[in-house]
Parts: C-alpha cells; structure tokens; sequence
C-alpha cells in the first residue's frame, strides 16, 4: 500500500493524506478499486483526527482507496474554501485514477459533523459531485450551520434529481446536531426520489466516530457501532459488491423510481403514469384491468386500492399480477418511446 500525504493549499493548511492499495497479482482481476473521500468534522474550528484516520482504515479494509482531507478550518474557514478543497481533492482524484486504481464513477465521500454539512454540499452544489456519499450526525438545520459559519448553503434546500444516493446515521440523543439535522435532509431526498438509508440509534450523544471504545468517552448504543459495516454494505448495494474478477451488477438504482427519468418505463409508479397521456393509458389497460379484478374479489373499493398502490412502481405490480416478464419487457420498451414530460 502506498501512503502519500500531499499539500494542496499551503497558506489554509489544506491536506490530502492518500492510502492507495495495490491491485493484481493476489487481488485476482482487480485492476480497479471503489474510493472514499473522508470529510473530518470539528465545527470548522479544526478538523477531528478520531474522525479521519481510523475511518479510512474501516473502508481500507473492505477494499477501498480511501482519501483523507483536512480542508479549510479556523481563521480559513471562509466559504467557499471547505469546498473549493473537496473540489480539489476530487479533481486530484480523477487525475490520478489510472495510478491510484481507482474506479471514478464508484468514489464516495463521507462526512461527520461540520463534515457532515460540507458532505451534503458536495452531494448537491459541488463541481465534482460523489457517486454515493455518507452522512455522519450532519450538520443539516439553518441554525445550525449558521452557528458554524453564517453565509454557507443549506443543503436540504438544493437537493434535486442529480443528488446522489445517501446514507445517513445519528443517534437520538446527539444535543449537538439533532435528529432534526438527519431528518430535513431525508425528507428533501425522499421528495426528490433519491435512493437513501438511516440509521437513527438510541444513543450515543454526538461525534462517536466509528464507535470503537478507544475513540468514546460516552455511553454508546451497542449497535451504533454497526454503521460502519452497514454502511459499506450500502455501498456495494449501490456501487455492485468488489469482487476477485471485479465489480458485481449493482443491488439497487440511485433513484427509488424513474418518475423523474428523461423517459417513460416500468420503473416509473403506477400513481405517476396514471396522470399522463391517453396513449399511456391503453398501454396501462390490462394492469388496470388486473387491479379492478383485483378488487372486486376481495370486496376492495377499486378507486381506494387504485390510490393505494399509487406509489408502486409498474413492474412491481405487474409481478404482483403475476403478468409474464415477457409483457413487463414489451410493456418497458412501449413506455421508455414516451418522452417523460414532468
């Protein structure tokens, strides 16, 4: 493994430390590797060590490059310094690829804290936007990040359809960013469609890094520390698992449904599609008819089970109906001719 520690702004301090693993020889086919950018939190006053280091060795272990950045802290904390730095990181990154083996569409930042806020940020305003990013009780809320610096965005407020998938964790008692944070954030990536899990425990106050004992001065929930596992499980559901000969077809899309995809198809929900063209609904008949059916055998009022299923997507349903995959691929290939006009 190589450990390379690189300047990338003298004057702010700004530093990049680089665990780049090797690839080929006993890695099998694995010419490439996953990537992790790691954010530190520490209010923007510092950046935290228990959060940075010990990180990296977690996602070093389960395959990753990982990135540490100690970006733009203290009397340098200005924005748009924190991020400008992510965007150096991540500019630095895709230009090293090929000698770092790195697979740039599988890079994934993740921040606890102040980095939490700056992670959100790279997920929804950066030049360089992550594949996946991770969230660690986030500074998320206005009075928050006010209270960090005023003038820096809110970023519940800028995600969108382009917004990566996100996993986010806290714990329920954290007085220093409330669960407010965690979920503010979720309901913008819920109302976007935006693929995301969480992980809210019972406790275990704020800054826990990845629960281990030697980082913990406070009660911890013993499942607090499972985040971490939990999370790299995540990631190989939305990157595809790392395997001898390679990447693995991924688990799940970065989007819950294609309601907000350019085209139409069966990824988009049933609730969604029942509000377009004419020419959609003929092709909707016979699942409609299927529903209605459906609903008089089981004395269902059909109007109601209709609203119901609204947010299920149609192939989901046309499974539920057990139509044959051959009409679910013609039924897709009708639909995705159909401009998605939103």
């Amino acid at each position: 493994m190589q450990l390379e520690k690189i300047v990338l702004n003298e004057a702010r301090n700004v530093k990049l430390t680089c665990f780049v693993q090797d690839v080929g020889g006993e890695f099998g086919a694995i010419q490439k590797r996953p990537a992790i950018l790691i954010l530190p939190g520490g209010g923007y006053s510092m950046c935290s060590d228990r959060e940075a280091e010990p990180i990296a060795y977690a996602y070093l272990k389960a395959g990753f490059q990982a990135f540490v950045l100690r970006y733009s802290v203290g009397e340098h904390k200005a924005w748009p310094n924190p991020l400008n730095d992510y965007d150096a990181a991540m500019a630095l990154l895709l230009e090293n690829a090929e000698s770092w083996h790195i697979q740039t569409d599988k890079i994934a930042v993740i921040g606890f804290s102040a980095g939490g806020h700056l992670t959100a940020c790279a997920a929804t305003v950066a030049m360089h936007r992550p594949a996946a990013a991770i969230l660690g009780y986030p500074a998320i809320c206005k009075n928050l990040v006010d209270m960090c610096q005023p003038g820096m965005p809110y970023p519940a407020e800028h995600v969108s359809g382009d917004t990566c998938p996100c996993f986010l964790f806290t714990a329920r008692d954290d007085n220093m960013a409330p669960t407010e944070n965690n979920l503010e954030f979720e309901t913008a990536l819920n109302a976007h469609n935006i693929q995301f899990e969480s992980h809210i425990y019972a406790y275990g106050g704020h800054g826990f890094s990845t629960g281990e004992p030697y980082l913990n001065s406070g009660t911890l929930c013993s499942r607090a520390a499972r985040w971490v596992q939990d999370s790299i499980e995540w990631l190989w559901d939305i990157f595809g698992v790392l395997m001898p000969a390679g990447f693995a077809a991924p688990a799940c899309m970065g989007k819950i449904n294609g309601d907000m995809e350019p085209a139409l198809s069966v990824e988009c929900t049933i609730g969604y599609l029942r509000a377009q063209s004419d020419d959609v609904q003929a092709l909707l008949h016979e699942v409609i008819s299927g529903v209605k059916r459906i609903a008089a055998a089981r004395y269902f009022s059909e109007d109601k089970l209709l609203h119901a299923v609204r947010g299920t997507r149609l192939c989901d349903l046309m499974k539920t109906l057990e139509l044959p995959q051959s009409s679910i691929d013609q039924l897709d290939a009708a639909l995705k001719k159909i401009p998605n006009k939103q």
